[in-house]
């Protein structure tokens, strides 16, 4: 018998309802999307039009004034090919409104990427492909062009990163570190991996210099009295054992892992901690 694949619900989950069977008053939601052709416009619970329909994806939902919704339209850019023939594509360009349908980011960034825990962070790609964090109010925490890659932000930390990346392998001269929320480098841009964190519900990560590795707390390194900075104590701490790519067992019953044979390292590395991205790396 085929093995009928079931719908998983999540956070990003819509359930398509007749509008017959739907009462808006039932619905707490501050901001209520609806659908006009291809487009998305939001209204309140009195279903009047708070903003028009313009946009092509939306993320959450606003049950509380500080509660923001993540929009999207979709930019079309083009090339010139051999023979002169020109292909087109399509990609979404991702902006922010508030509770009240206000515009806090023109959708103009190729990412954004909301802190957990702090509803006024973002950090956000610009069409140069250049990584910000900005605050709601426009403030840039982190200017554009810093670091040629930075997370999104988890226990109030993020991961940035000096360096290029090929289908994402690090290169030699990439090195990592971590920043707070204020962009302050907690943790200096001088080591060779930092595993990821970010919406893993992790209370630690390993990080990895001049083949040495150390699992550290990430609330620890908050404190900057606790971050180690001599070579001699960089050393003392660190598991010289510890061979990359020797990890197994996190991600046991995966494709990536069981038949592709990927360590837990590489997925939490190169795949970003998804064992389903292993078609990604050529």
């Amino acid at each position: 018998m085929e093995k009928k694949e079931m719908l998983s619900v999540n956070q990003h989950t819509k359930i398509l309802v007749p509008a017959s069977s739907y009462n808006m008053q039932d619905d707490n939601r501050l901001l209520i999307p609806f659908t006009s052709g291809d487009k998305i416009g939001f209204v309140d619970k009195e279903g009047v039009i708070v903003v028009n329909p313009q946009y092509t994806m939306y993320y959450g939902d606003c049950y509380d004034e500080s509660d923001n919704i993540k929009v999207a339209i979709d930019h079309l850019y083009g090339f010139l090919r051999s023979g002169a023939r020109v292909a087109t594509y399509k990609r979404p360009m991702f902006g922010l409104i508030n509770s009240k349908g206000e515009t806090i980011f023109e959708p103009s960034f190729y990412s954004l990427v909301p802190a957990i825990g702090n509803k006024r962070l973002y950090t956000v790609q610009n069409d140069n492909y250049q990584y910000a964090v900005l605050s709601i109010d426009g403030t840039e925490i982190v200017p554009f062009g810093k670091y040629h890659w930075i997370d999104g932000f988890d226990n109030g930390l993020a991961r940035v990163k000096i360096g290029s990346t090929t289908n994402g392998l690090n290169a030699n001269d990439c090195k990592w570190g971590l920043i707070d929320e204020n962009g302050k480098e907690v943790l200096p841009v001088e080591y060779d991996n930092i595993w990821t964190f970010y919406g893993k519900n992790r209370t630690t990560t390993r990080v990895e210099k001049d083949n040495f590795a150390q699992s550290i707390v990430l609330a620890e390194i908050l404190n900057a009295d606790k971050i180690k900075k001599s070579n001699n104590d960089y050393c003392d701490d660190y598991d010289s054992d510890y061979e990359y790519g020797s990890n197994y067992g996190e991600y046991a019953g995966s494709y990536a892992q069981d038949v592709e044979g990927y360590s837990d390292d590489v997925i939490n590395d190169a795949f970003d901690g998804d064992p389903e991205a292993y078609w990604n790396i050529d």
